[in-house]
């Protein structure tokens, strides 16, 4: 995947299912009022059908499993606009009218939808940025100081340990810096002999290109493409999906790691192969063994670099 690729599908992966989540809180905040104007309804549409332009053009920048879950919630947007113009208009009396003339359409939607270009994705939205470091222990501290983020992007790490994971010692548990990670879409690429620990969260997880890593991580929805030689300590609602990857160990998430309490049960190993599409189970996976999945967590609040190497070696696959 080319980096701009890799960009425009990063972006729209973060800021397209939160415009879709907002639709649908408006469409569900007008099915529950007295009464539904329709200029709202009229905007309402105008939205749809932005974002239905938007994927559009977005086809072939997208992995195709996403393309097919955008397209099922434009759907299931459809569905619930008709219900809602559908009741916000009482039952007309019968009477004989006269057809009036076909005349071009000059409505809202139809002006919106024309004055539409480009695949942007409606929103402001920035995203913290963790990227190219090297033989480095990082933690919350590392991350840029602010709270209104929808995503994380990690991208080109060698020989780091990444703990986002605040220690469960209330000595060390800081809410502020904590607080800074409530993030919906977590962006992972090009990561090698790097250890991982991230706290649940509750919207996607997309990776790229990992060579020998260890991610520990909690998600609605998690997707690896074109890595090799990982252990993934999961906690999800959805099955996970792998694509042109090898070598790739699932296990549960370790309870000790987070104070609350996890999805149970997890479908970490009902792991969905996009490379093997035959009914023989895949090769490109496995379980974790009951070895590697009670090794000792947490990992200590603080490393000195001249332990980093050891703890690497310890948590890394092998």
């Amino acid at each position: 995947m080319s980096d701009s690729t890799w960009s425009f599908s990063q972006t729209f992966f973060t800021q397209f299912p939160g415009s879709c989540r907002e639709l649908d809180a408006r469409i569900g905040k007008a099915v529950s009022s007295a009464s539904v104007s329709e200029e709202l309804l009229e905007e309402l549409s105008a939205e749809l059908a932005r974002l239905t332009k938007s994927l559009a053009d977005a086809t072939g920048s997208l992995p195709s499993y996403d393309q097919r879950q955008y397209e099922e919630q434009l759907k299931a947007l459809e569905r619930s606009l008709l219900d809602l113009r559908g009741k916000s208009r009482p039952n007309p009396k019968f009477a004989f009218k006269r057809k009036p003339p076909v005349v071009p359409s000059t409505s809202p939607t139809a002006q919106a939808s024309a004055n539409l270009s480009g695949p942007a994705v409606h929103g402001s939205t920035t995203n913290l940025s963790l990227s190219s470091r090297s033989h480095q222990y990082l933690t919350l501290e590392s991350l840029p100081k602010s709270t209104s983020h929808e995503g994380l992007s990690i991208e080109d790490l060698d020989h780091c340990l990444v703990n986002l994971i605040s220690p469960p010692q209330p000595e060390y548990i800081n809410e502020e810096s904590a607080s800074r990670l409530d993030i919906s879409a977590l962006h992972v690429r090009n990561l090698t002999n790097t250890v991982l620990l991230v706290p649940p969260i509750h919207g996607s997880v997309l990776i790229h290109d990992l060579t020998r890593c260890t991610i520990v991580i909690g998600c609605h929805q998690f997707r690896m493409h074109t890595s090799q030689n990982v252990d993934v300590y999961l906690s999800i609602t959805s099955k996970p999906v792998i694509e042109h990857s090898t070598d790739i160990h699932f296990g549960g998430y370790p309870d000790v790691l987070t104070p609350s309490p996890l999805v149970k049960p997890s479908n970490h190993l009902s792991v969905m192969d996009f490379s093997h599409i035959r009914s023989t189970p895949s090769p490109h996976w496995s379980s974790l063994g009951d070895d590697r999945v009670s090794r000792h967590w947490p990992l200590p609040a603080t490393v000195e670099q001249e332990v980093l190497k050891d703890i690497l070696e310890r948590t890394l696959p092998q």
